[in-house]
């Protein structure tokens, strides 16, 4: 399984124009290979997986103790967990189709 952890986070805005374009509503497509074989994996597997992308974003985690599905989807259509890490930091982790994953603070982090 190969995952590749994108640390970035891209925040766009739009000037100018009298209304705003529509927002594109994103929507669940089939899972790819990657992201079911990390939708399959028991939790302590998945939360392995999810520590490497939060380290590897640079962000602060001694371990993932708990990540959870949610039932939306992040703005470009993939999957996402919650993971909660020791002391009580909480990430967004978004896996794209291709096995890269983004990480996003959540609750101010």
């Amino acid at each position: 399984m190969r995952l590749i952890v994108v640390a970035a986070l891209m925040l766009a805005g739009c000037g100018g124009g009298d209304s705003p374009a529509p927002k594109a509503t994103p929507t669940a497509q089939p899972l790819s290979d990657v992201q079911q074989q990390i939708a399959v994996l028991d939790d302590k597997q998945r939360n392995a997986v999810f520590i490497r992308a939060i380290r590897d974003a640079g962000r602060d985690c001694q371990g993932v103790t708990g990540s959870e599905r949610r039932d939306d989807v992040s703005a470009n259509g993939t999957p996402t967990w919650v993971a909660t890490c020791q002391g009580g930091a909480v990430w967004i982790v978004s896996i794209a189709r291709d096995g890269t994953a983004q990480v996003a603070g959540a609750r101010g982090q």
